[in-house]
């Protein structure tokens, strides 16, 4: 049995990317995860200038995603869709490309 690459540094949040826009991650899957890589699982000095910015503006977004349309309507200005997270996704993923 092969052992998965273990994941390190902005690694793992690449990869978050990487799937999300390929359909192997559903969006609140993917929030979850790269909020919990994010708080948990990559130090910020693991991160290099240039992307800890990109990150934390992803970061931003992905923690006040909500599907509940209810919810939306209690929160307007703060809770985000599925369409703005794509949107934030990828943004990074282009200003990544940017600086890799």
């Amino acid at each position: 049995m092969a052992l998965e690459t273990l994941w390190t540094g902005s690694q793992l949040l690449r990869k978050l990317l990487s799937d999300f826009r390929n359909g192997r991650l559903e969006t609140e899957v993917f929030c979850r995860d790269v909020e919990l890589a994010y708080n948990d699982a990559v130090d910020e000095a693991a991160m290099t200038p240039s992307e800890q910015p990109i990150f934390e503006r992803l970061f931003d977004v992905v923690v006040w995603y909500s599907p509940f349309p209810e919810e939306h309507a209690e929160l307007p200005l703060h809770l985000k869709g599925e369409e703005q997270v794509r949107e934030a996704a990828l943004a990074a993923e282009a200003e990544l490309g940017q600086i890799s």
